[in-house]
Parts: C-alpha cells; sequence; structure tokens
C-alpha cells in the first residue's frame, strides 16, 4: 500500500463501520438518526482515506461531506414537519428489481477490479500537495470555485423562504 503503514484488519474494521452506517441510513424509522448515521458513514469514508495515506482527500472530506453536506441535510430536516417514515416508503415492489440489478452491478465491478491492474494505480499516479491544489483552486479555477458557493447560498435561501411559506399558508 502506498505508505507501508497499511493493514488490512484496519480497513475491514474501517469497512464494517461504513457498512453498518449504511444501513443504518436505510432502515432507521426516525430521519434526524439516519442523517445522524449518514454522518458517521461519512466519518468512516474519511478514515478509509486516511488509512491509505491520503490525508488531503480525508479532510476534504471531513470538511465537505460532514461538515457542509451533512448540516445542510439536518437543516432541511429540521424544517420539515415529518420526522420518521415508514418501511412503506423504502421496501415496495421494486426491491426485489433494485436488489438484483444491485448485485449485477457489484459482481461487475468486483470482476473489473479484479481482473484489471487497478492495484498499481498508486505507483503510476501524480498526487498532488495541498500547497499544488491551493494554486489550483484559488488562482486558475477561482471563479468556478466561488460560483459554487454561490448556488449552494442561493439554493439555501431558496429553501428558507419555501419552508417559511409551507408554514404561512392557513
Amino acid at each position: 500500500m502506498p505508505g507501508g503503514d497499511f493493514h488490512p484488519w484496519f480497513f475491514v474494521i474501517v469497512a464494517a463501520w461504513v457498512l453498518v452506517c449504511g444501513l443504518g441510513v436505510v432502515l432507521f424509522r426516525k430521519i434526524m438518526y439516519s442523517a445522524v448515521s449518514m454522518v458517521f458513514c461519512f466519518l468512516g469514508v474519511a478514515f478509509a482515506y486516511a488509512l491509505l495515506n491520503a490525508p488531503l482527500v480525508a479532510i476534504i472530506q471531513i470538511l465537505v461531506y460532514v461538515g457542509a453536506i451533512s448540516i445542510v441535510i439536518i437543516f432541511a430536516i429540521m424544517l420539515t414537519e415529518v420526522q420518521h417514515g415508514g418501511y412503506d416508503l423504502f421496501f415496495n415492489r421494486q426491491t426485489a428489481i433494485a436488489a438484483v440489478v444491485a448485485l449485477v452491478g457489484a459482481a461487475v465491478l468486483a470482476f473489473v477490479a479484479l481482473s484489471s491492474d487497478i492495484g498499481q494505480i498508486g505507483d503510476k499516479s501524480l498526487t498532488p500537495g495541498l500547497r499544488q491544489l491551493s494554486r489550483l483552486i484559488f488562482d486558475r479555477y477561482v471563479f468556478p470555485f466561488e460560483l459554487v458557493s454561490l448556488v449552494l447560498v442561493a439554493a439555501m435561501i431558496g429553501a428558507i423562504v419555501l419552508a417559511t411559506r409551507e408554514k404561512e399558508r392557513p
């Protein structure tokens, strides 16, 4: 592995953590519990990146997914009146078809991953450091970066306006 200090058992523990949290996102009846489980799932993915000696990606995972996206989702849940949902919303007649498609997709991905030389990509790839990445974002791509932040702010303002209009209706 990239840093030499990676142990497969650590990955098994983190993978089990992510799997259990991912199941919690789907199986909890209360939406807030699902959101908290999603936060822990994102943290598990960040731990996996840290195990692979990709600290920059792990920090970005924590900042973007755990920090920003999870907070926006929790904020949206708090603005809605429905705080729990039944299993009939998730498990219906399409469940069997979706399970078959998911298993076939997982089998195809496993076959492609095992039959290719994807394990040697780390030796050939160029991993930019924090300095190079920050120069790219804040020098070359500063306009798209700011544009995305503006779109996110507009989406949050729109969600607040829609939520207050719903409450004002008799």
